[in-house]
């Protein structure tokens, strides 16, 4: 049984934390944390990230557990 999954468009700043987010675990066989995204987007603190990270998850694009290390996930399909 095959589920499409609908998602809502991104905003350009959205699709470039998606963006990184895969680029991340391909390159490191894992997940990044929030502060990683801080680092590479030049957020002062994590509450930055975390207003992308959210709406990403809202949106369908990733799957996040806010108290745990690594856990930002993108959404397998098309990313």
């Amino acid at each position: 049984m095959n589920v499409t999954i609908e998602r809502r468009p991104l905003t350009k700043r959205q699709r470039e934390v998606l963006d990184f987010i895969v680029k991340y675990r391909v390159g490191h066989g894992y997940s990044p944390t929030v502060r990683d995204i801080c680092q590479a987007f030049g957020f002062q603190s994590q509450n930055g990230a975390v207003s992308h990270i959210l709406p990403l998850r809202a949106k369908g694009w990733i799957t996040w557990e806010p108290n745990r290390a690594r856990t930002i996930m993108p959404v397998e399909g098309d990313a």
